[in-house]
């Protein structure tokens, strides 16, 4: 399959009142035709600021890309100009956001917020052939009478249905890359699972790379082919979902894993209890020498606390991990 995007050693820093601080720290990943890569992590992972890095949405000041590639087909992103960029965002590479409510005008029509996309990317479009183009795609996304829901307003729709709007607006122009920012947050979980078997299907058939932004690996089980793990603005461990999810490496991956509430269905009944995860997040402005998990890691070592793990490959399949103590398919 053929690569699209390539981010590689991205780091984003930020102008704030206690000094400069990078959010993300040389971020590197691919996302390939057809598939979908996860980018996990809890708030403050720096997974966000990737996202709008990538859309050159960082907003400047206070925010600014200072290191790193982010090329899509051969192109620096980072050394387009605005009108160049303007170009690609929304049309070639596309993005939905987690609450519809905040990103849905609420005093335009579901069909005219679609109608905008068209005459800002497909000018040579007619009237006639944007009207018919939108309701397609709210056809396309499954809204029921999508020639009614043309006409409606936000506020009367679901959350499920707005949603669903909100990715039919993104993949208005057939975009090569739609990135998802916790596109179900919001969302019960049967209209979640719906969305992520819907953005599941139209990635087959519409042939794009997906980017899903989540807190949450079980989103990432059900939709991705392939995932890094971000802390503190670096990824900790990447690899395919398979082999992550069957023996992950990083001690915070580990914990992500056991944090996922699993459901015996013979004997419908939850199973054992939740693992957590002690601590919080540290600031980025207070990070500890060393590793940045080291003070809720359970197998932290005096090596942790004196200097940082690079991201190395601990399988020959692109398997890597941060971690001077990988786990080894320990228990």
């Amino acid at each position: 399959m053929g690569m699209i995007l390539e981010v590689k050693d991205l780091v984003v820093q930020f102008k704030t009142d206690r000094g400069r601080v990078n959010a993300v720290k040389g971020v590197t990943f691919s996302v390939h035709k057809g598939k979908s890569i996860g980018i996990v992590g809890e708030s403050g992972s720096g997974k966000s600021v990737t996202a709008l890095s990538i859309m050159g949405l960082i907003p400047s000041p206070p925010g600014k890309v200072v290191g790193g590639t982010i090329k899509y087909r051969g192109d620096d992103l980072l050394e387009m100009s605005e009108r160049k960029m303007r170009v690609i965002r929304g049309n070639k590479i596309a993005m939905i956001f987690q609450e519809p409510m905040t990103s849905l005008n609420p005093v335009f029509t579901c069909g005219n917020q679609i109608l905008e996309v068209f005459q800002l990317h497909r000018p040579e479009f007619t009237k006639k052939q944007m009207k018919e183009e939108a309701i397609n795609m709210l056809r396309l996304v499954g809204i029921p009478s999508p020639e009614r829901r043309y006409g409606e307003y936000p506020h009367q729709l679901s959350g499920g249905m707005r949603q669903r709007v909100m990715i039919a607006m993104a993949l208005a122009c057939k975009p090569d890359i739609l990135i998802c920012d916790e596109p179900t947050t919001a969302l019960d979980v049967t209209i979640q699972a719906q969305i992520l078997e819907l953005m599941n299907k139209l990635r087959v058939e519409l042939g794009m790379g997906i980017i899903m932004i989540t807190h949450d690996l079980g989103v990432v089980a059900e939709t991705c082919h392939d995932v890094s793990v971000m802390y503190c603005g670096k990824i900790v461990e990447s690899g395919t979902v398979e082999k992550i999810f069957e023996n992950p490496q990083h001690p915070y991956t580990k914990g992500l894993i056991g944090s996922i509430p699993s459901f015996d269905s013979t004997a419908g009944e939850a199973k054992g209890r939740l693992l957590t995860i002690d601590g919080m997040v540290p600031s980025l402005f207070d990070l500890p020498k060393g590793c940045s998990f080291q003070d809720r890691c359970f197998a932290v070592t005096e090596e942790c606390r004196l200097s940082t793990p690079k991201l190395q490959e601990v399988s020959e399949n692109g398997h890597s991990v941060a971690c001077y103590n990988p786990l080894r398919g320990q228990e």
